[in-house]
């Protein structure tokens, strides 16, 4: 493979315009050409100041962070909701799990109209959704009432998850990506975990409705700093296809119908599913499916039930067991990673023409097994009955290795098909919340019947055994994209 394009522009312009280096594709000559006449475009959000990049990065973080927090945040209450609602705790559980499951799904639908109408609308339209059914879903006086309301939640909460990490490569090359995907995947991942703990207190002093009220609450308020502060980021680089080149940052607040000049045709609804036969994508995406099932969501619908049953705890002391852990073990796994990552890839490009494989990436692998050392620490402890401190210790541990692992596939994936990243993130997406979502059917009877140090066992040796593809990816990757070629889809992005 060549290291850079035939003719084309040099790294700088390349990074700065079309971010190829890394990507493993050739351009042609008229398409670099084009590439370095909008390298310094001002519109171009590549070009914008870093500040504003730097706002608008952890403006999305931060909506992610808040929409996770308001699907989890009842997780401490399953056993008030359930004798409220003369239901088992179990079905308490599925109040989250239903939310997971459309959160992965809506954007399957959504994103080819992201790619033509811009993200600035999609993120807008869903993020009042999103706020009105909390505040639904919080009044509903039957089941059934509050099971529709989270599902429509999930629907409005699933685009920070499905369109983040694309927004994110609209604005930073790919030498600067890997720091600020982690800090999009440590907002999305803390949301449920500092979820417990604040629900925790409300559920305790207010009542588990303000649960879903009070997350209603802040994303209004994302909604109006959203229609007031967040320009379209979408950019094509192709001549004549955008609706708003040479445009101020105040006509990217207003609406522009199409901001890419292309029909929506009904196979692009198809072209998430093209990105799942490219090893690079699915592959991490089956990985994080497992590893954000394991170490995280299943977590929540059983630490619930074995808080009370080992320890007495009140719902605010379940909050604080299931969220502080796992909170900082995260924190510690990103302050390891993110920065590392970019770190290695620059070195990298260094020594190599300027070229940064997306394998480099990978390099954070040994920092993952500390998620399948956590899982089956924590089912011997609870088996064997062991105090919370330590109790909480193992799941710090997983978290640290699910926060690794987090970044280190984000990155992975859209460095290697960054035009194709609003799929390749949906992808990650879909895989994670489907699979989830099931969780909550076999966790807690799984374990009841099997002892919990079985079932955290199990589940450890299903995450482990996603991780070897991985390891061969590491070693072999770069030929496997070589040999599958590249997806013919947003060439012009």
């Amino acid at each position: 493979m060549d290291e850079k394009a035939e003719d084309g522009p040099t790294v700088e312009n390349v990074e700065k315009g079309l971010q190829l280096e890394g990507e493993g594709r050739q351009v042609g000559k008229a398409g670099n050409l084009e590439a370095f006449r909008h390298a310094d475009d001002k519109n171009n959000p590549l070009n914008w100041p870093y500040w504003l990049k730097l706002y608008l990065a952890l403006l999305v973080s931060g909506l992610g962070f808040i929409n996770q927090l308001g699907s989890a945040i009842i997780n401490p209450a399953f056993v008030v909701i359930a004798e409220d609602m003369d239901i088992s705790i179990e079905q308490a559980s599925y109040c989250t799990t239903v939310t997971i499951l459309f959160m992965g799904i809506t954007p399957m639908f959504v994103v080819p109209f992201g790619n033509v109408y811009g993200r600035r609308i999609l993120y807008i339209i869903f993020t009042a959704i999103a706020a009105a059914c909390q505040f639904g879903a919080g009044a509903a006086t039957t089941y059934g009432g509050i099971i529709t309301g989270r599902v429509f939640y999930g629907i409005g909460a699933s685009i920070p998850l499905g369109l983040g990490a694309a927004t994110i490569c609209d604005l930073f090359p790919q030498g600067e990506r890997g720091t600020f995907l982690g800090i999009y995947t440590l907002c999305v991942n803390n949301g449920p975990h500092l979820a417990p703990i604040i629900g925790g207190y409300i559920a305790l002093n207010l009542s588990w409705r303000w649960c879903l009220y009070v997350p209603g609450i802040i994303q209004a308020g994302f909604f109006a700093i959203l229609c007031l502060t967040f320009p379209e980021t979408l950019y094509s680089r192709t001549e004549g296809t955008s609706a708003i080149r040479n445009s101020t940052y105040l006509s990217r607040l207003l609406p522009h119908g199409k901001i890419l000049n292309r029909p929506i045709k009904p196979w692009h609804f198809l072209q998430p599913y093209i990105m799942i036969r490219y090893w690079a994508v699915s592959l991490p995406a089956i990985y994080w499916m497992t590893a954000n099932t394991y170490a995280s969501t299943q977590f929540a619908v059983t630490g619930s039930k074995l808080a009370r049953q080992l320890y007495k705890f009140d719902v605010a002391q379940t909050g604080l067991l299931m969220g502080i852990p796992q909170t900082v073990g995260c924190m510690v796994g990103e302050a390891t990673s993110g920065w590392v990552s970019d770190m290695i890839i620059n070195a990298y490009a260094k020594r190599h023409n300027g070229y940064r494989k997306p394998e480099v990436r990978l390099s954070l692998l040994p920092g993952c097994f500390a998620l399948i050392i956590g899982l089956i620490a924590y089912g011997v402890c609870v088996d064997q009955h062991k105090s919370w401190p330590t109790l909480a210790v193992t799941m710090g541990i997983a978290s640290f290795g699910l926060q690794v692992g987090a970044t280190m596939i984000y990155t992975y994936a859209t460095d290697s098909y960054k035009p194709q990243a609003p799929e390749v993130g949906v992808v990650i997406n879909l895989y994670k919340s489907v699979f989830a979502f099931t969780i909550g059917f076999y966790a807690v009877p799984f374990g009841t019947k099997n002892g919990y140090d079985v079932s955290f066992g199990v589940t450890a040796a299903i995450n482990g055994a996603t991780l070897l593809p991985l390891i061969w990816l590491y070693f072999r990757g770069e030929r496997v994209r070589e040999r599958q070629g590249l997806p013919n889809i947003h060439e012009d992005l």
